[in-house]
Formats: structure tokens, sequence, C-alpha cells
């Protein structure tokens, strides 16, 4: 079954990612319709790639695919901001939708979603890494006494130096796009309060959300979820640069967790290293800039040996976690095969994202996060 699919959201992701990996998988995708803000954008992003619909809303695109013009299998949602309404939309429309991360800045939206029967999977693709899935087998019957994680972060405009993304876009209506921003604000007024400071709300959707939500899931899906959060912290920002973030918490099994996430504009490349250490040794996974495709996942395994200790890294150039992420979507959606993560999962690491930015905020938030 090849997959009629729309585009909703064309930026960085969108253009880097998701678009030359959906022409690469002909096989089961056929791109039929874009979607952006931007009229230009969405018209230069459909002539370079062959695509016949366009459209600049995902209320236009939904009465397309209503009233039979342009009639779609499946959205894959990546606007910026809350995914939350446009998920609910496409929800209501019937659509199954690959959403990139976040689902939504709320658990309210969320419950909305679940209410609508949406048909969702969402956009971890540190889940289908397969270096992912190798540590998985190693860390079987073990028993974890600790997990570090370390994420070095630097500018966007760095990480995305390769991409030749478009140039921003000029023709956007000031009014949709503060429609677009409100509905975020009001994502976020439900999620920490109304008078929640700004610098929280920002930390919690563009850091909490923006980012360490990766590690979130990823410890969840390797069966040692985050059960509390118990100590968090910032330091270092100035201005728009949001410093450093540590936090240290307890897993599901016993083990203690200890995450430091920095911001370092000109850090040379992005690097997040994620170890697990047990009994009888350790076993680290160091992703790269997620925007590079092919760019393999390095898996390290420290063990004993006879005279001292081996160490052994594994790599799959050949595979790319996007790419799997793909071919596990058009499973779902064609014979119905349960993703990794839907709803209940982005649930569960939402509310681990509020207790984190209660703790950073020192308690000073209200909305849902004030009882995390």
């Amino acid at each position: 079954m090849r997959l009629r699919i729309a585009v909703l959201g064309l930026g960085a992701v969108a253009q880097s990612v998701h678009l030359p990996l959906l022409l690469r998988r002909w096989a089961e995708f056929q791109v039929v319709a874009v979607a952006d803000l931007s009229a230009e954008r969405a018209a230069q992003v459909a002539d370079r790639y062959g695509i016949g619909e366009v459209f600049s809303s995902r209320e236009e695109l939904i009465a397309a695919h209503t009233d039979g013009r342009c009639r779609l299998d499946a959205v894959l949602v990546a606007t910026s901001g809350s995914h939350g309404g446009d998920v609910l939309a496409l929800a209501e429309a019937g659509i199954a939708v690959l959403c990139e991360k976040p689902l939504a800045l709320a658990e309210a939206e969320i419950v909305r979603i679940e209410a609508a029967g949406a048909r969702v999977q969402l956009g971890y693709m540190k889940e289908y890494d397969p270096a992912t899935a190798e540590l998985a087998r190693v860390l079987e019957g073990s028993s974890v006494r600790a997990v570090t994680v370390e994420i070095l972060h630097p500018s966007a405009a760095r990480q995305l130096a390769f991409a030749n993304l478009l140039p921003a876009p000029a023709d956007i209506d000031p009014d949709r796009v503060a429609a677009a921003a409100q509905a975020t604000q009001d994502a976020l007024d439900v999620a920490l309060g109304t008078r929640t400071e700004r610098r929280w709300r920002e930390l919690y959707a563009n850091v909490v959300i923006g980012s360490i939500v990766h590690d979130i899931s990823l410890l969840r899906h390797l069966g040692h979820p985050i059960e509390q959060v118990h100590t968090a912290r910032r330091w270092g920002a100035q201005g728009a640069d949001p410093g450093s973030v540590e936090l240290t918490g307890s897993l599901a099994g016993g083990a203690r967790l200890h995450l430091g996430w920095h911001y370092l504009p000109d850090y040379p490349d992005y690097t997040e290293t994620v170890t697990f250490h047990h009994e009888t040794g350790s076993a680290s996974l160091t992703f790269g800039v997620p925007y590079l495709l092919n760019t393999p996942t390095v898996l390290t395994v420290v063990a004993a040996a006879a005279d001292g200790q081996s160490r052994t890294e594994y790599r799959w150039a050949q595979q790319e976690a996007f790419e799997n992420e793909l071919r596990a979507f058009h499973q779902f959606v064609a014979t119905g095969t349960r993703p990794r993560a839907q709803t209940a999962e982005g649930r569960a690491d939402l509310v681990v994202a509020q207790q984190i930015i209660a703790r950073l905020a020192g308690g000073a938030v209200g909305g849902e996060a004030a009882s995390r």
C-alpha cells in the first residue's frame, strides 16, 4: 500500500530530513501535498520535489481532503510550537498523523486528542535507531545502577550549516503568525499557569520539551523511565541563551539519573551521550547532529575481559533512525501495527517534563505542572 501523505510545516526538519526521506521511500509514500503559512515557501518546496498540491493552512489542507480534491491517508506534522491543535483537527478529519515532537505542551491537549480517537505516531526517532535496539539487547538482564546523560547543544545555525535551507519567508500575514503563536501560549497557560514567568515558559517549551524530552522518551523506551525528578537547576543563561540545565532523578528499578544539558552556540557539533552503568560494565550511546542523515549513532560497550577490560564500538551507517521511523509509520497506517510511541507515551513523557520545569522554577509554576 502506497500512502498518500502531506507534509504540514516546512521548516528545518521537514526540509533537511522528512522530505528527502519520504522521496527516498518512494515505494511506501507518495507526497501529494505540502502546507505552510508561507505560500512562497510551500510553492518552492513543491517545485523542488514535484509535489502537485500546495496549501497555506491546515484548514485548507483538511478541506481539500474532505471534499475529495486531495485525498490523504496521512499527514506528517512538523509545524512550530504545540502540535495539539494540528493533531486534533487531523484526527477529527479521520487522517493518520506522524507528529514531530512535541505532541502537545499541556496534558489537556492530549486528553482531547485521545477523545477524538486519533491515530498518531510520535516522532521519537531515537526509538528506531539500530544502536538503541542493540543497547536494549546488551542491557537485558543487567541491574542498572546509574544513568548519565550529557547534551552539548550548539546553535541551530551551526547544526544546519550543511542543509542549504530556503531563506526565511517574508510573505506570511502577521495576523496568522500571531494566531499560531497564541495557540502555543494558550497551551502554555494550561500547562504552567498564566502567571508563570516568561523565562520558565520559554525554558519549558524550547529546552525541556524541545530537546530534553528525547532523553525522557529514550529512557522510557529502554525500560528505565524517570519516576521522580529530585533536583533541577539552571545557570549561565544570558538573554536568549538558555545556558545550562542539570537535573537528578530516580528511575524505575532503583537506578539514579544525572543529566546535563548545555547550550554552547559555537560548539563544533551537537553531541549527546547516554551511558548506562551496571554491575559488570557500561554501555553508551553517542548521538550526532540529528539533521544530518545516515550519521551513525555509536554504541560503546565496556565489559570485563580475561586480562582486564574490553571496549567494543558498533555503528550502523546503512540505517537511518528517521527512515526506520517512517517505515514503522507506514506499517502503522497500512496494517495497524502499533508504533513504539503514541499518545499514552507522549502523555507520560509530558508529566516528567512538567516535573522538571516545576523543580527548575522552584515551584513557582501554576497550571498542570503545579501538581507534579
